[in-house]
């Protein structure tokens, strides 16, 4: 068993103690006369031998001691060589490191922590930081060393500390060091400087920030693929970001802009810079969006660095901004531009209107065409604008270049930040002039037959005299009566297809409808009706049409019965013998039935001429004599002559077939015993003529067989 050094010198303590404890009473016991002197021998053996085993047991101590010693020297041989060791080591890194004890003295440091508080480590050992930095300082030093102390483990913890070229940040890691025993004798700590990680994480984190932050797209890309994009990006297109970076970019792109973005990839791949590339997106809504793009390659890694700006809206504006230039040029109002109080453009309508040309205005005060009377009142104008007033409205007279005055009103507005006015202006003269009218016709309003009303949100707001006259309501009867509640419930439909049409935007709205009078009686109304949108106002004009619906009604049965006659009548026509022709005064056929289509070989009815001349050729029956065409029947009755059975030969000229007809005539007259049209009838009565001729032959050559003379009444 191994005995520790602390136990062997208690053990040779011990026994010698014990020797001389027996010796000094051997010492003791030679004094006392009554002892037995036969024992005197003994115990003289016994304190000899205690003397040398005193001897003894001190030789063992004294050699023990000094193994002891020489140990001791060896070790603080090595443990001085182990602290230059440590000194060296400590003083060639670029940490400061210290070691203190509990109270704070410093026990050690190195070169490094030297350098940094200029102090020694000579001069530093047994001193606190109280003793050689700002007290605030030394209080944070001190109470970070109470906390190691206190939770008796590795604490981290950033100070600032001052130096030559300014603040630098350190990162201090703190640390409790043991005994033999276990228990904390000391703390040591080591700092590292990082001012420069801090920077560069700063930088970053300023970077991230503005990645972040900035309204335009920022992105990293590499030749095909979206590497990274900042929420500007998703923003933009709608996309989530990882649908843009699993995707390669020119899906999202415009079908015509891939040729000329792959063109632009391949120029940036070979080092070039660009700016001020456009292309178009396809957003995930579908929209489309022009981006502006500044690019940045690294050639060494293949990546690009774009910043993109969404041009839609200025693109937009662009159009806008040429279709205002358009209007500006269109507009039939005067349109003006002004800075402080002098014209700086004006547009063809104010040429047109007041005859003076751009050059003419251009530094032109606009107080110089006022009227002198109208002065104040553009004055007041221009105050209430600079005042602050987003519109103001007046109306004044502009001298012409002819030197006559116009009447215009006009709208202003003022751009408080930059002076300058616009303002639109219409030509109100002749409104102006014609006051007189329009009070005329406030009064029209009044003495107007037909019904004039103004509604809004379905109630009556304003209700002419006709209305109370034709429907019984004054305008208090209608105050709690939507003008819907006087349909007739047939009508409602109507009533809401109307409505329909006009919140459409149709500028007038025709209907008619019934409309439920005080009496509890219906009216038939035909009306007019307009919306104004913007304000909501329905304005109309109503006529009591009831009496010609009633008489429309008895129009449409007579038209109905007139219909059903002309039905019989055409099936009379086309049953009997003759032809039928029905002809107006402008002479064109209005009806003809099948034995006319016969005679004329004409199957369309409006083929048919009124003049039989057109297709035949006339002549009396004697069939030498030409039939006069002013004596036929049609032109005849058309003068308002009746005739009948006019006997005439008819010869085709183009097959050489003649017909004899009786053709007869008569007028159609209206009330007022006025022609309107002409019927004429003709009937074809070759086959009785010839039946006529041959029944004349046959009787003759009887009468010749049977000896009948001429001229003789009896038979031979």
């Amino acid at each position: 068993m191994k005995i520790s050094f602390e136990k062997k010198i208690l053990i040779g303590f011990v026994i010698n103690l014990l020797v001389v404890i027996a010796s000094g009473w051997i010492f003791v016991s030679q004094f006392n006369k009554q002892r037995d002197e036969s024992i005197n021998s003994k115990l003289e053996w016994i304190e000899l031998s205690l003397f040398v085993l005193s001897i003894v047991l001190l030789t063992i101590v004294y050699f023990i001691i000094r193994a002891q010693v020489q140990a001791k020297n060896v070790t603080q041989s090595l443990l001085f060589e182990s602290k230059q060791l440590l000194q060296s080591i400590i003083d060639n890194t670029s940490s400061p490191i210290f070691i203190k004890k509990i109270n704070g003295e410093y026990v050690l440091i190195n070169q490094e922590f030297e350098s940094l508080f200029h102090i020694s480590n000579t001069e530093i050992v047994g001193k606190t930081d109280h003793d050689f930095l700002p007290i605030n300082i030394a209080d944070l030093r001190r109470n970070s060393d109470l906390e190691v102390a206190k939770v008796l483990k590795e604490l981290e913890s950033e100070e600032i500390i001052q130096e030559e070229d300014g603040p630098h940040t350190y990162l201090s890691v703190r640390f409790p060091l043991y005994d033999a025993l276990g228990r904390i004798y000391a703390i040591g700590g080591i700092s590292t400087d990082i001012s420069l990680r801090k920077k560069l994480e700063e930088s970053a984190k300023a970077a991230d920030t503005f990645f972040n932050a900035s309204l335009d797209m920022l992105v990293i890309a590499s030749s095909n693929k979206f590497v990274k994009v900042n929420p500007a990006t998703t923003k933009i297109l709608g996309y989530t970001e990882e649908e843009l970076l699993n995707n390669p970019f020119l899906k999202y792109l415009h079908p015509d802009d891939i040729d000329i973005t792959n063109q632009e990839v391949a120029k940036l791949q070979a080092g070039a810079v660009t700016l001020k590339f456009e292309n178009r997106y396809i957003c995930k809504d579908n929209s489309t969006k022009w981006i502006l793009w500044s690019v940045y390659p690294d050639v060494a890694t293949g990546l690009l660095y774009a910043v993109g700006r969404d041009e839609t809206e200025m693109k937009e504006n662009e159009k806008s901004l040429n279709e205002a230039q358009k209007f500006f040029n269109m507009s039939y109002d005067i349109l003006v531009v002004a800075k402080g109080e002098y014209y700086e453009k004006v547009n063809p309508a104010f040429i047109k209107n007041l005859g003076y040309d751009q050059k003419e205005m251009d530094g032109k005060p606009f107080l110089s065409i006022v009227h002198p009377d109208d002065t104040n009142a553009y004055i007041d104008v221009i105050n209430k604008l600079k005042k602050g007033e987003a519109m103001v409205n007046h109306r004044a007279r502009a001298r012409c270049k002819d030197e006559s005055y116009k009447w215009l009103d006009w709208s202003s507005t003022i751009d408080i930040q930059t002076g300058i006015m616009y303002a639109v202006a219409r030509d109100v003269t002749e409104i102006v002039e014609n006051e007189a009218s329009l009070k005329m016709a406030a009064k029209f309003f009044t003495l107007a037959f037909d019904i004039l009303t103004v509604a809004k949100e379905e109630y009556f707001i304003k209700i002419n005299p006709a209305f109370t006259k034709t429907l019984g309501y004054d305008e208090k009867d209608l105050d709690t009566i939507k003008f819907t509640d006087l349909t007739h419930p047939d009508d409602i439909g109507v009533a809401n297809e109307m409505f329909a049409k006009l919140l459409k935007g149709d500028p007038v709205v025709n209907f008619r409808d019934r409309v439920l009078c005080k009496d509890g009686t219906y009216k038939w109304l035909d009306w007019h009706s307009n919306f104004d949108l913007q304000h909501g106002m329905l304005y109309s004009v109503a006529r009591d049409i009831t009496e010609q619906v009633q008489l429309e009604k008895q129009q449409q049965k007579v038209t109905k019965e007139l219909y059903e006659n002309e039905e019989k009548l055409q099936l009379i026509l086309e049953n009997i013998n003759e032809a039928v022709i029905v002809s107006n005064t402008d002479k064109k056929i209005v009806l003809a039935n099948y034995m006319a289509n016969e005679i004329f070989g004409i199957k369309e009815d409006d083929k048919v001429s009124t003049n039989l001349i057109d297709n035949f050729e006339l002549y009396f029956p004697d069939e030498k004599t030409v039939f006069p065409s002013q004596k036929l029947p049609m032109e005849r009755a058309l003068n308002g002559e009746e005739t009948s059975d006019i006997d005439v030969v008819l010869l085709n000229p183009v097959t050489q077939e003649k017909k004899r007809v009786l053709i007869s005539g008569r007028p159609l007259v209206d009330q007022n015993d006025i022609v309107v049209a002409a019927v004429v009838t003709i009937k074809d009565i070759t086959h009785y003529k010839k039946l006529e001729k041959e029944l004349k032959e046959t009787e003759s050559k009887y009468r010749q067989l049977i000896g009948f003379k001429k001229g003789d009444d009896k038979e031979v």
